[in-house]
């Protein structure tokens, strides 16, 4: 009997109750499984957002690498410009900074330091006797505000203007504080941009099209940040010139030459005229007297040594520089010849090569400079 009741109940369904506990048992598992995909999956899709943030940091951090080294790249390629813009005016980054950040009481050993090594002799700031020697002199103890303003190639126009006339003036095109004022859509083709502060730190523009604004912005920014005073051994008349940039109609004679007529001019009165032509080639330069005789001296060695056509207006180029020379015991007077005969002015210049001239004879000119009475050393304005 009881063999028979254990197969019937294996024959037949299971009692109600007991079914719906295996009912409920197996909804159970279902829905934990169902609670399980369901954990599993937003754990996936956790996972796939964290992926998805660590390649889009990935990809970040590869662009923020790619910009660090381009920066670095322009910073080197600054710094190079920089390091090149100083050392066009015999100096280096590091001089310049050590330099400006002297106080005046040490200027006068810097510079016969400065001096030494360059030219390979002490300086004799006591007894002056050479020209570079009182070259060296007056940079430090004639460096006046009246020399100051007639460095600044902005402010100097109307000191021309006052003594010579306008005519004499090369056109303004512009005067700006800063590179980026300059409108150069209303600038024509051709012109040249000059930093008003210093020696050399100009740019001919020939063609207005091919001009790289971002090399320009770069030099003029890197010029308008220096203080020339400190470039070039202690030209100190360009202490206190306030920076600007001015633009110039463009010169040129026949050739695409600029005939550059320099007048050494002593005690107010003209000697020689230096002539320099071939500057897109290697400057020459021949010495004339005034009368246009050619003379045997050189300053370096780049001699012209065929003699240049007279120029068409030489005695007025001598009147004009001894009146703009009136006063100093020694001034340059640098002016261009057009192809018509026509003078315009180009720089007074107190300090050629900041009295580093090579002349040959070497005693050339040292007793032609009578030194005036000392001046105060500049201080710097704030």
């Amino acid at each position: 009997m009881g063999a028979i009741k254990n197969a019937m109940k294996k024959i037949l369904p299971p009692p109600v109750s007991a079914f719906n506990r295996e009912v409920e048992r197996l909804l159970e598992a279902q829905e934990k499984s169902a609670q399980l995909v369901a954990q599993l999956s937003l754990q996936l899709e956790e996972q796939k957002r964290q992926i998805a943030h660590l390649e889009a940091q990935v990809e970040k951090c590869a662009s923020l690498s790619a910009s660090i080294q381009w920066k670095q790249t322009k910073t080197l390629e600054k710094v190079e410009r920089v390091r090149k813009t100083v050392s066009q005016v015999h100096g280096s980054v590091e001089n310049y900074q050590y330099y400006a950040n002297l106080s005046p009481e040490a200027y006068r050993s810097e510079l016969q330091e400065w001096f030494f090594d360059l030219m390979g002799r002490k300086l004799n700031l006591d007894n002056p006797k050479t020209y570079n020697e009182k070259i060296q002199w007056l940079k430090l103890y004639d460096s006046t505000p009246l020399k100051t303003r007639l460095a600044d190639k902005y402010l100097v126009r109307d000191w021309v203007k006052e003594k010579i006339g306008e005519q004499y003036l090369v056109p303004l095109l512009g005067v700006w504080d800063s590179f980026d004022e300059i409108d150069f859509d209303a600038l024509p083709q051709r012109f040249v941009l000059k930093a008003n502060h210093g020696c050399g730190w100009n740019l001919i523009v020939k063609d207005k099209s091919q001009l790289d604004l971002e090399d320009a912005r770069e030099k003029f920014n890197t010029w308008m940040g220096l203080n020339y005073a400190f470039c070039n051994g202690f030209e100190l008349h360009y202490m206190n010139i306030p920076p600007k940039i001015i633009a110039e109609e463009y010169l040129e004679n026949n050739d695409q030459d600029l005939y550059d007529y320099k007048v050494f001019c002593f005690a107010g009165k003209a000697l020689h005229v230096m002539h320099v032509t071939d500057r897109s080639v290697g400057r020459k330069m021949t010495f004339y007297d005034t009368q246009w005789q050619m003379q045997t001296f050189a300053q370096g060695s780049l001699i012209g040594h065929e003699a240049a056509p007279r120029p068409q207006r030489l005695e007025e180029l001598i009147e004009v520089a001894e009146k703009l020379a009136q006063g100093f015991a020694h001034a340059r007077v640098d002016f261009y010849v057009l192809n018509d005969g026509t003078l315009k002015f180009g720089e007074l210049t107190f300090t050629p090569a900041s009295g580093t001239c090579q002349w040959n004879p070497p005693q050339l000119y040292g007793d032609l400079i009578v030194l005036p009475e000392k001046s105060p050393v500049p201080v710097l304005k704030p």
